[in-house]
């Protein structure tokens, strides 16, 4: 009986692990269709400059109001459509894909050299000498540094360039840009009431959400598949509670002590499953939102106890009608 007991328990740590992996993947899959897509994530928001200030004071504002925030910006040309200037600070921009070359670093805004990354589909003039290959916009040469990989479903005629407070790109008026700030929602509200403007949904967020169901189903599903086999596992291991009780041969108030001291023993043990898996995901797996892990982790451990506790109540109620 107690090997049976213990295979449920280790089966329930693992049920735990399955589904926190699951719910990795999920938030994996978003990050990466996200990313891939615009080099941004769904906090992504649209700001519309109003002020006439140039991009550098704006950029040096930004330094001075947030040394330690982790923030991109992209300046999406008005007058030429497929012109963008990057800017970040405290945040690597390895996300996006590149098929040569590389793309930009931090140090890259913090120059006076202005340079340039493609999309595979770009429309800029280009030309290559001496093995280096150059981008030409607006009667001026940069330097390309890399060229980004093409994203499935995803058609881009962009190129790159990089802006800072010492750069070239950065004496360009800021209401002649949309901006796309990628940070955290306190800090976009700022930089949108400096600007003196609203903050709005970009589409690839709004195509994001929108999706998210459909993309991710198979995985909710599995979700629920798994708390399916948790609920399985509750009542057998409920069942087997009973009948170690029951072999006892205890009756009256010594059974209900017996059922209460083995299920209180239980009860401890899931909690204490719960908080190990979520120690141990965090550690070794990818969340964008831990707390969301922990939610799940509870609402499975809550419905599985649940199950548990109804069914010691019901097999108890049972035992007790049969001795009357």
């Amino acid at each position: 009986m107690k090997r049976y007991k213990l295979f449920v328990i280790l089966s329930t740590f693992f049920l735990f692990i399955m589904i926190g992996i699951v719910y990795s993947n999920m938030q994996s899959q978003l990050a990466d269709q996200i990313l891939q897509a615009q080099g941004m994530s769904m906090e992504a928001r649209i700001v519309k400059p109003k002020k006439t200030m140039t991009i550098a004071s704006f950029l040096k504002w930004i330094k001075k109001e947030f040394p330690k925030e982790s923030i991109q910006m992209q300046f999406k040309s008005k007058e030429d459509k497929n012109q963008v200037l990057i800017w970040s600070q405290n945040r690597d921009l390895n996300y996006f894909p590149v098929s040569s070359g590389r793309f930009f670093s931090e140090d890259d805004f913090k120059g006076q050299v202005t340079i340039a990354a493609v999309s595979p589909s770009s429309a800029a003039s280009q030309i290559k000498t001496q093995g280096n290959t150059y981008l030409i916009a607006n009667g001026q040469y940069y330097s390309v540094v890399g060229s980004l990989k093409a994203v499935p479903y995803q058609s881009s005629k962009a190129y790159y360039l990089t802006t800072g407070v010492k750069q070239e790109t950065g004496q360009s008026r800021i209401n002649h840009f949309t901006l796309y700030v990628d940070a955290s929602s306190q800090t976009i509200g700022k930089i949108a009431s400096h600007l003196k403007s609203e903050t709005y949904w970009p589409d690839f967020v709004k195509r994001g959400r929108q999706r998210r169901l459909t993309l991710l189903m198979p995985e909710a599903l599995l979700i629920l598949f798994l708390l399916g086999v948790g609920i399985l596992l509750m009542g057998l291991i409920a069942w087997l509670t009973w009948k170690e009780t029951d072999l006892s041969h205890v009756k009256g108030d010594l059974l209900s002590n017996l059922i209460l001291n083995r299920s209180g023993r239980f009860i401890v043990f899931m909690v204490l499953e719960a908080f190990a898996s979520y120690f141990l995901l965090v550690w070794k797996a990818y969340y964008s939102n831990r707390s969301i892990l922990g939610l799940l982790l509870l609402g499975t451990v809550v419905v599985e106890l649940a199950v548990y506790v109804g069914m010691m109540v019901y097999m108890y109620r049972k035992g007790k009608q049969a001795d009357d």
